[in-house]
């Protein structure tokens, strides 16, 4: 590692288009060398979770969504932003994670691991994703959609999804990929830590 690399300058930002779902923050930029960039957009959106609910037989729950980007019926996990309301708790991923859980599934979790926290795209987005396994699910009730949004359950092994994964037969979005693969060897990472 060096100290060669420095971060930006930002001479001037605005934002330059905003609504409910995302705002467009466009900066002015000086780069360490003296080069201007400008502007350069950076995607402002609130912080993500994702979740990998487990089934008390193994298996785990995945959602089959339209995604109108690809303009796809896609396989994912329970996933949404964190909100304002999320924020009257500690922890503001867990509380995102388990009110999505709720919401989009009907199902509750006696306990949630954190798996990983990336960021979907620190070239352009100012947010992260925090990951979770759902662990001692139990039905609470139906799910809660919110407008627009129908979600359809799947309940598979994980081993068969993730070879799906990696013969292409399934494609997901980057960060329930790395949030499934995590949870695979989440098992021999507590083992080899001593916790059982």
């Amino acid at each position: 590692m060096t100290d060669e690399l420095k971060p930006w300058s930002v001479t001037a930002s605005r934002i330059t288009y905003e609504d409910r779902w995302i705002r467009v923050r466009s900066d002015d930029c000086v780069t360490a060398d003296g080069t201007v960039i400008a502007p350069f957009h950076v995607l402002d959106y609130p912080d993500w979770i994702n979740v990998i609910p487990v089934m008390p037989d193994g298996r785990v729950l995945l959602t089959r969504e339209y995604r109108h980007g690809r303009g796809e019926i896609v396989l994912g996990l329970v996933a949404g932003g964190v909100e304002r309301s999320d924020s009257n708790t500690g922890d503001t991923a867990l509380a995102a994670a388990q009110r999505e859980l709720r919401e989009e599934t009907g199902y509750e979790a006696s306990t949630f691991v954190k798996l990983l926290t990336s960021y979907p795209n620190a070239a352009s987005h100012s947010n992260a994703v925090t990951s979770w396994l759902a662990l001692g699910l139990s039905k609470a009730g139906e799910p809660r959609f919110d407008p627009g949004e129908k979600v359809e359950l799947l309940f598979t092994d994980l081993a068969a999804i993730l070879a799906d994964l990696q013969s292409g037969a399934v494609i997901m979005q980057s960060m329930h990929v790395a949030a499934l693969f995590t949870a695979e060897s989440w098992p021999r990472t507590q083992a080899s830590e001593g916790l059982k």
